[in-house]
């Protein structure tokens, strides 16, 4: 197998960092360049001792704007050239498609969300600049800077079209990305869908096996589109099925505690439905913490629960997996059984009555619980390991893996 030298930029939700650490496992050389400053998107969320100083493979350019990419400031010029000093191959996140122009080798584009939503999508200009004064707008300040952010849109969605490969979700799992792509031009053959479990960092555990039944919410509480109109498809997490789900099991008897994040823009939302649907004495919030204090609240649940929206399961429901705990969520067997051998283990559900039916199930059979989350781990690591979706990438871009 060819030792690559392979440069990724971006880093949305540590999710490249997963990648690249599956290429460093096949025995590549890796070069991950963060863009962000906020922690979800930077490797000391996973390893907070790298905060002093990361691995010598890790560039931090988080000073970079996206203005700088706009405008094309020498701003940029440190990054273009970790992407092209001897380097093989780039894969671009973020609004990295947008550099695409400056690369002399052939990339792969990973799309996470507000890559193509937002900044390959034209209606970004209007939320951008909706709120501007008319007069604003009209200046020659304001049309300079619509015009550079439209220039941005055209060379984000030019670096996505022109890429060997496109990895985003299966097609039929988020139907807007999906218009994006095709109107963007991106045919169905270049794309792969990298869906990773943290094998790596994260061990099977033992199962919970607590008194009463611990239902942990992994996603952050987002679920009415029509007040958050600037989120894709993918952001929106059916938080509100949970919740009337788990009221219906606690009409029905159930004993179980629902633990939710305290995080997400619907939260207040949320709090007025539970207190609505009478279950406030069940639910239990939990003050945002860094993600190795989060897997241990993995780890003390007895069924972690993703998504029952529009969108899909995600790393929430892959970090269960590797813990080896049991998920509950729109687990979209029709799409995922697809791309994989297997269809998703877990829970299905998608609406509160199949929510309430599951939950029910876990306070009569415990024992179900141990064998799906050992049917879970092994799925992880048939399957989801950074190290077999780095090869299928490779291998779809033409540079053989084997």
């Amino acid at each position: 197998m060819k030792q690559l030298s392979i440069a990724i930029f971006g880093n949305t939700n540590n999710y490249p960092l997963l990648l690249a650490q599956g290429l460093r496992v096949l025995g590549h050389n890796v070069r991950l360049i963060i863009n962000r400053k906020e922690l979800l998107h930077r490797p000391e969320a996973r390893y907070p001792e790298w905060a002093a100083a990361y691995p010598d493979w890790i560039a931090d350019c988080s000073n970079l704007s996206d203005e700088d990419i706009a405008f094309e400031t020498p701003a940029i010029d440190h990054v273009i050239h970790h992407l092209r000093h001897n380097v093989d191959f780039v894969i671009l996140n973020d609004v990295g498609p947008a550099l695409a122009c400056y690369l002399r080798t052939p990339y792969a584009v990973v799309l996470t969300g507000s890559d193509l939503a937002y900044y390959a999508n034209y209606d970004s200009l209007e939320m951008r600049t909706g709120m501007w004064d008319p007069e604003f707008k009209r200046c020659l300040q304001g049309r300079r800077y619509i015009r550079r952010m439209a220039d941005l849109v055209a060379r984000q969605r030019d670096g996505i079209l022109a890429a060997e490969v496109v990895c985003y979700g299966q097609r039929g799992l988020v139907s807007s990305g999906d218009r994006l792509l095709d109107g963007i031009g991106v045919a169905d053959a270049r794309r792969l869908m990298l869906h990773f479990s943290n094998t790596i960092d994260l061990k099977a555990q033992p199962s919970a096996k607590n008194d009463k039944l611990t239902i942990l919410c992994g996603s952050r509480v987002v679920y009415r589109p029509d007040h958050n109109p600037s989120l894709s498809a993918m952001d929106f997490k059916g938080t509100d099925v949970l919740m009337k789900g788990f009221a219906l099991y606690c009409q029905r008897g159930g004993k179980g505690e629902l633990r939710l994040p305290r995080k997400g823009q619907d939260l207040q939302a949320a709090i007025d439905l539970i207190s609505e649907l009478a279950i406030t004495k069940q639910v239990y919030w939990l003050d945002e913490v860094p993600l190795a204090r989060f897997y241990q609240e993995m780890v003390a649940a007895d069924v972690v629960c993703d998504q029952f929206g529009s969108s899909f399961p995600g790393m929430v429901t892959t970090d269960a997996y590797a813990l080896g705990r049991p998920v509950m969520a729109k687990l979209r067997p029709e799409i995922f059984s697809q791309r994989f051998p297997e269809a998703l283990p877990g829970f299905n559900a998608e609406t509160p009555e199949q929510i309430a039916d599951c939950l029910m199930v876990m306070e009569k059979e415990r024992s179900i619980l141990a064998d799906i989350g050992q049917k879970s781990r092994a799925y992880a690591e048939t399957y989801l390991s950074p190290e077999s979706m780095a090869k299928q990438l490779l291998n779809k871009c033409g540079l053989c893996a084997e």
